[in-house]
């Protein structure tokens, strides 16, 4: 189902009916009211025709304030542990190097990542590789221009080190 799910300009993952029915059909227990839905007109009709008491269904909320509002209001709101908000990236990264010139490659990805204001996007992405081994999830070798940052090949993103194939940093972070 995750391929059918459309997102809005705020992130908020909405679905329609019919898929919302094919994922029902294969998670019997999923609480829909959980999720949004394009229209729910049809639905809520239908509970007040039956008298059936069952979730009700929503829509995305409407938002009084622009994207960029809602960006800089939630960027903090990461979930994930403690620990993990309060690592320090750029000693946890340095930590990892072998060479100076695997040093050198980080302090300028880095530099790069805290320009973009991206630093709680690798906090979380340590969180998400710690959590996929944890639970022995497998994930991709490597995709796209994100192999091209050694920063996320020492977190674990992905398994293609950019050096050794002398991949520009800047493929990814433009």
């Amino acid at each position: 189902m995750a391929a059918k799910i459309k997102t809005n300009e705020y992130g908020d993952c909405i679905v329609n009916e019919d898929d919302a029915l094919e994922f029902l059909y294969e998670n019997p227990d999923f609480d829909i009211s959980k999720l949004y839905f394009e229209n729910v007109d049809q639905y809520q009709k239908a509970l007040e025709d039956i008298g059936v008491d069952l979730p009700k269904l929503k829509t995305a909320p409407k938002r009084d304030q622009s994207v960029d509002e809602f960006d800089k209001q939630n960027y903090s709101n990461w979930h994930m542990p403690k620990e993990y908000y309060e690592l320090d990236m750029e000693k946890y990264l340095l930590d990892k190097c072998q060479n100076k010139q695997e040093e050198t490659r980080v302090l300028t990805e880095y530099e790069l990542f805290k320009k973009k204001d991206f630093v709680k996007v690798l906090q979380f992405l340590v969180y998400f590789v710690d959590t996929m081994r944890k639970h022995n999830i497998v994930w991709g070798v490597g995709r796209g221009s994100s192999v091209a940052s050694f920063c996320l090949f020492l977190i674990g993103v992905h398994k293609i080190n950019p050096m050794q194939y002398k991949i520009d940093h800047r493929e990814f972070l433009r």
